[in-house]
């Protein structure tokens, strides 16, 4: 992982020490599922951030649900579920909607992994493991938490944006957070050390780097994550 050039990346740099790298390195997961999950959450969530640690260890690929105080999203979610309640996971391949980050991620486990390795040692720590995601959530506060002000009904793009990343990556997630703080859902693929899709991704942009953003709305694709915000707020903000 590259050094922070800023006072942001160092900033964003100390959430992933304080969640001690979750999300660094995949897994592999045993079967991949034929169509992505969807995750209905937000960035600053610390139970959301424990099921994309999940889904990054897994290397699953997911559509991200942005759903930072004020999206249309939230509404979506209520109605869908039953439940204003975040993170929210669906599974078109079985079906399957689940709200509360435990059960989630036994699920995920369960159906595309190999059970969780620990599960009576997982179930004990699951509460500082929370705790953890907590603290974490709280060295960011203003970021990624709410839409900015003209993003909150604003219509998604006809395609979805593609994110290449991991969720131990503070340069993701400055990405993350402008997605959310912009209302936009898009379409991760996690590249985690040891991911296979690593190949794809430096296949499609030459090289192992992220975060990598593809937009096929406009054909732009680009590294770096300020290059990304940037053009994100160009294009998407209004």
């Amino acid at each position: 992982m590259k050094p922070p050039k800023s006072l942001n990346d160092a900033h964003s740099l100390a959430v992933s020490v304080l969640r001690y790298g979750r999300g660094l390195v995949a897994l592999w997961p045993r079967e991949e599922p034929e169509r992505p999950l969807e995750l209905w959450e937000f960035e600053g969530c610390p139970f959301c951030r424990k099921v994309r640690e999940a889904l990054s260890e897994l290397d699953l690929p997911y559509v991200s649900r942005a759903c930072a105080r004020g999206s249309d999203n939230r509404e979506r979610v209520l109605a869908r579920g039953g439940k204003r309640l975040f993170p929210f996971l669906t599974d078109p391949n079985t079906g399957r909607e689940l709200y509360e980050s435990e059960e989630i991620i036994d699920y995920l486990y369960e159906t595309y992994g190999a059970g969780r390795r620990r599960p009576g040692l997982d179930k004990v720590l699951a509460s500082l493991n929370t705790v953890s995601s907590v603290v974490a959530s709280a060295a960011r506060p203003r970021r990624g938490g709410r839409v900015r002000l003209g993003c909150e009904h604003r219509e998604q793009p006809p395609e979805l944006l593609v994110l290449y990343g991991f969720e131990a990556s503070p340069y993701c997630r400055k990405v993350r957070e402008r997605l959310h703080e912009l209302n936009l859902d898009a379409l991760v693929i996690n590249v985690a050390k040891k991911s296979p899709h690593r190949r794809q991704l430096v296949e499609r942009g030459g090289k192992m780097q992220v975060p990598y953003l593809a937009d096929p709305n406009t054909g732009v694709e680009l590294y770096e994550s300020d290059d990304i915000c940037a053009y994100l707020d160009r294009t998407y903000g209004g």
